[in-house]
């Protein structure tokens, strides 16, 4: 059976984000994904891209979050 699953880690939807979007300059890692999360948490977690899971680690929709972390890096509009 497929995974048709859209919820992974949130360090594995940081990856998928950086490999989308390289021009944008970011690099894959933990520590990146905690710096950009310290500026762009509140807006995630508000728009329902990211939730903590067990109270311990972050887990991402995967699609939506790569979409709104482009807006958020662009100064985009968002939705």
């Amino acid at each position: 059976m497929e995974n048709e699953n859209p919820w992974v880690t949130g360090q594995s939807a940081w990856r998928s984000f950086t490999q989308v979007h390289p021009e944008l300059g970011y690099k894959d890692g933990p520590q990146q994904f905690y710096n950009f999360l310290r500026l762009n948490r509140e807006a995630l977690v508000r728009s329902g891209v990211l939730r903590r899971a067990k109270k311990r680690f972050w887990i991402a929709h995967q699609a939506r979050f790569i979409e709104l972390a482009f807006e958020l890096s662009t100064g985009g509009q968002l939705s």
